[in-house]
Parts: C-alpha cells; structure tokens; sequence
C-alpha cells in the first residue's frame, strides 16, 4: 500500500497549481496534462467517491459526524490505489473533529501546504462562493468556516485563515513543505524544487523547467478557456481569475484590509505580509 502526499491550503492559495505542477513534472511527457483530468490523477480528499467505497450506507444520508468516523478508512482506501504515494488535494485544516483526524498520520508520508497573502485570498474567496469582499472578510475570520456536503463533496473544515495555516505550519506529524504563493509566483522552478526535495522527491532541473512552462498561469488559463474547467465554481467567470500578488491594494478599502489584520496579524507577520510596527 502506498502512502498519501497531501496538497493543502486554505482555499483559493494556489493549490490546483501545485497539483498541475506535480502532474506534469512525474508524468514526464512532452504532452500537457489534461486541466480535467487532476481528479484522475490526484485524489480529491473529500470527495464522496472514496467513502463510498468503504462503506455499503448511502453516504449521502449521513451526517457530518458519521462521515468524519469514516475519514480515516477513506483515506486507508485512497493510499491502497497506488504502491508508492498518491497526492490528495485539501483544505481541511490539519486537526481533529471529535476525536477523528481530518488527516489521517498513518497513511501519510508528507504534504505541500500553500500559503498565501490574505488579502489577496479574499478577492478570490469572494469570487468563487459568491459572497460579497466584507461577508467574505467575515468568512475567513470564522474558526468555524466550513462548506457544508454537496453532490460530490464531503463537508470540508477550513476554520480561519490563521488556524488553517497554523495547524499546517506547527508541529506537524509528517514531513511538510511549506510553499509562500508569492516566491512559488515569483521563482517557480527554484521554489517547487524546494518542495520536492523536503519531501523526499529527486529533483531533475529539465523536468522541473518542463512542468513550469507547461503549468504556467497563462497556459492553466487557456486550458480552462478551450477546455472549461470542472472545478470552476457557478459565481466565478472563471477559476483562473489574474494570478497576480498585491491585487488587493487597489481593491480593498483601509478598513477591510485592518478588519483582516487584526484577525490575522501574527501569522501574517510570520510569513512576512506585514512588516513590525
């Protein structure tokens, strides 16, 4: 049985580009990888279809409790589809719900989590779930931020910005490479080598020149144009809106941007968001 590597991070950060970067550089094909086909070659850690397979109740009729008692057998059965390791997409935060691992240890060998600029995630929070920049500032502010099971989707628990990156970034229980947004937008081939390399991964610079070209935002936005893109959400134009750091600076009002400060402003100081003082 292989063990799981988990692509995490608090929504919209960057992580469908991670999982395009990774698809392309271990398929080592001159082809792009398909935009539709992540969820083939990367599991959705909350996807209904892996708890489906451990159980023979109708998943859809359970609760958010009963679903999480299943968690870590889903994830025992993701692990079991490949000898050697299979990447998992989520945003669950790295903790506990009653008891229960949202992230099951023993089944996991490492993770990239993706951290991003707040202030920048809240224009893209506010775009994919339709909310407004304020409701949205309110959202990523909440310990108890959740989206609730869809059609395909197990209930997923992101808490705040702060206590998802937080529980990432601190006394992790595996092997974790922690990737700014920024530097992977700033030196992408430098940055995703890092991240190979923590978890153990061989780094061959031609591979890793190939996956960034092939994965580049410009060439992820015109797969979604020619293509579309499942995963885009019905409020969003698009799922690759700009891929650019610093939007918020002509979008946020002083007063938004302090009501995500004061919420998030140790963590933001951390990785460097915020200067002392």
């Amino acid at each position: 049985m292989g063990k799981i590597v988990w692509l995490a991070s608090y929504p919209k950060s960057g992580n469908t580009w991670m999982r395009m970067l990774l698809n392309n550089y271990f398929a080592d094909s001159d082809e792009k990888q398909d935009l539709n086909s992540l969820d083939i070659l990367t599991f959705g850690g909350s996807s209904k279809t892996s708890y489906r397979s451990v159980t023979q109740q109708d998943v859809d009729q359970l609760s958010d409790d009963e679903i999480v008692e299943l968690t870590p057998m889903a994830h025992a059965f993701m692990a079991s589809q490949h000898p050697d390791v299979v990447f998992a997409k989520t945003h669950n935060i790295l903790s506990t719900y009653k008891g229960t691992p949202l992230i099951t240890p023993s089944v996991t060998r490492g993770a990239v989590y993706i951290v991003r600029n707040p202030l920048d995630i809240v224009l893209s929070v506010a775009d994919h779930f339709g909310l407004t920049i304020d409701r949205a500032i309110d959202f990523m502010n909440s310990n108890n931020a959740s989206t609730a099971a869809n059609e395909t989707m197990v209930r997923q628990y992101f808490a705040s910005w702060s206590e998802n990156v937080l529980t990432w970034t601190t006394s992790m229980p595996f092997p974790v490479a922690v990737v700014r947004y920024e530097d992977l937008h700033a030196a992408p081939e430098k940055t995703f080598a890092g991240a190979l390399k923590t978890l153990g991964f061989a780094v061959d610079p031609k591979k890793i020149a190939r996956a960034v070209s092939k994965s580049s935002f410009k060439s992820l936005k015109s797969m979604e144009k020619k293509q579309g893109f499942q995963e885009k959400s019905q409020h969003s134009k698009s799922f690759f809106r700009v891929g650019k750091t610093d939007q918020w600076k002509n979008k946020l009002s002083d007063e938004q941007v302090q009501k995500l400060v004061s919420v998030h402003q140790a963590q933001m100081l951390r990785f460097g968001y915020l200067t002392e003082g």
